[in-house]
């Protein structure tokens, strides 16, 4: 889609009356709101379209002038239209406002703008703007103080800004590592090998992180935070990373005006704490989490398709933990139905995520067509964006739909397809092995189904070999290969199947 209808669908009914009102207040042409109204109705920005809407305006020869001028338009009117809006913009405000009263030389009124500013600086730990704000300080006050009393302030205001450059290095700190182990995480996610797990090991062992009392800052503090998330999911542990998560969450639930300002921050903590309830199956609380994510205001169509993508995932894999597919339908019908309505604003990330909890809900229900085409959508459509460790768990997948559906001929050719890409990123673990040994060397010999259930047997038996293996057990979060062995061996539904033992975990754990 063309960027100017991108921007222009982007914006909320209350924006675009907005630039209309903007837009009565500036003289001279108003050519561009009729393109801003055609464009709008159009919902694209198609030329031909365009040009036939508006034959016979005059502005239609310098078209790509008024898009141009359309566009910063909008910006201009979206800039004013939240001024204020948050404390980094109303601090900016109150910054530009001493310095047009400084140019005036209302230096008192200067002092006056600037308490205010630092007070509410303070409070909400804007580090940068505090900086600002004391360079700005000293300028007025050489200007209303005598020697004497500029000299004696000297050294307090070189200490306040030595402090704060201290706070802003170490949050920065923080950020680095924060960004090292993200980027990490995005290339191998979860560690298996001790050779990934190194790579990891180097970040958490660094100074800062050996105490949470390192973190001066806010930011600080919820970097520290992050970064243990993160590697606590690299390593498999799944309770310290729910605890994790709940501390980040009360940090930022003590910071109330933060989470108003940047809703998208705190659907990121809820998000992990939601995650942290789903890897350890508690789901006591998890209602509770959920309706806090669904709760939050939708300021922005950001916020709006954020909340869509993190509350569908989570209650999907809610279901699909639990073993209730059938009660995942609606939500699967919803994804799909918001997949098409939001397909210009979710991120790929967020779309492979959607689909794929689309993909199980599938499997879940016995739908494998439907299953096996979004597993062929996830391949042919985004497998430059599929993390190695998903594209390991969907190939794997791709066999086990053309097994359900009976594809033979197809299942071996998938099968050495999915060995040489395996084999190539490095990415060929145990239980990847055993899946294509199966289908390459020992298939063949399965005649009978009591040959079929025989074998099953030996697979599920390797597979258990694995759950407890450090490099191996995360494969297994993607999904229940045992609970379909198990189908597989007891003739039953694999819903039946997961939603019995999920029952009988549960009670074994309240016991």
């Amino acid at each position: 889609m063309d960027e100017l209808a991108r921007l222009i669908n982007s914006l909320s009914k209350g924006e675009k009356r907005y630039f209309t009102m903007f837009s009565s207040f500036q003289s001279g042409d108003k050519d561009y709101l009729k393109l801003f109204e055609t464009v709008d109705k159009l919902g694209d920005y198609d030329e031909e379209k365009i040009k036939k809407a508006l034959k016979g305006e005059e502005f239609l020869k310098r078209l790509p002038s008024v898009k141009n001028y359309l566009y910063s338009q909008i910006l201009k009117s979206l800039r004013l239209n939240y001024i204020g809006s948050t404390i980094d913009s109303e601090l900016k405000e109150m910054i530009e406002e001493v310095n047009i009263l400084y140019e005036k030389r209302l230096f008192k009124q200067c002092q006056r703008i600037l308490d205010k500013a630092k007070t509410l600086a303070e409070s909400n730990e804007q580090t940068l703007s505090l900086i600002e704000l004391n360079l700005l300080e000293e300028k007025v006050l050489i200007e209303v103080l005598n020697l004497d009393k500029f000299e004696k302030s000297l050294n307090t205001t070189l200490d306040e800004e030595l402090r704060l450059l201290d706070k802003q290095r170490n949050t920065a700190q923080y950020r680095n590592l924060y960004n090292r182990i993200v980027l990490l995480n995005k290339k191998i996610k979860e560690a298996r090998t001790a050779e990934e797990l190194q790579q990891f090991n180097e970040i958490i062992e660094h100074p800062l992180m050996r105490s949470f009392e390192n973190a001066k800052t806010f930011d600080a503090k919820n970097y520290f935070y992050l970064i243990h998330l993160n590697y606590s999911h690299a390593k498999g542990d799944n309770q310290a990373g729910l605890k994790i998560a709940q501390k980040q969450l009360e940090l930022l639930e003590s910071f109330p005006q933060r989470l108003a300002e940047k809703p998208k921050m705190y659907i990121a903590a809820l998000n992990n704490v939601l995650l942290g309830q789903i890897h350890v199956h508690q789901y006591d609380k998890f209602d509770e989490t959920l309706q806090k994510l669904r709760a939050i205001p939708l300021k922005s169509a950001n916020i709006e398709v954020n909340r869509f993508v993190s509350s569908h995932i989570f209650e999907m894999v809610m279901y699909l933990d639990s073993g209730e597919f059938s009660k995942s339908v609606p939500v699967r019908e919803s994804i799909l139905k918001g997949l098409e309505k939001y397909k210009d604003k979710i991120n790929t990330i967020e779309e492979i995520t959607l689909l794929y909890n689309v993909f199980y809900s599938y499997f879940g229900t016995g739908e494998f067509s439907k299953a096996l085409g979004i597993i062929n959508k996830l391949l042919n459509e985004y497998q430059k964006e599929l993390r190695y460790d998903i594209q390991s768990a969907v190939r794997i997948l791709n066999l086990i739909l053309h097994y359900e559906l009976g594809n033979n001929s197809l299942l071996e050719y998938n099968a050495v397809s999915a060995y040489r890409f395996l084999y190539k990123s490095k990415r060929l673990y145990k239980l990847e092995n055993i899946v294509l040994n199966y289908i390459r060397k020992k298939m063949h010999h399965v005649y009978t189904p009591k040959d079929e259930v025989e074998a099953f047997i030996d697979l599920r038996k390797d597979f258990m070999e694995l759950i407890d293996d450090p490099y191996e057990k995360k494969a297994f979060e993607y999904f229940d290969y045992i609970s379909w062995f198990d189908s597989r061996i007891e003739k039953r539904s694999f819903e039946e199947i997961v939603k019995e033992k999920f029952k009988a975990k549960n009670k074994k754990s309240r016991s």
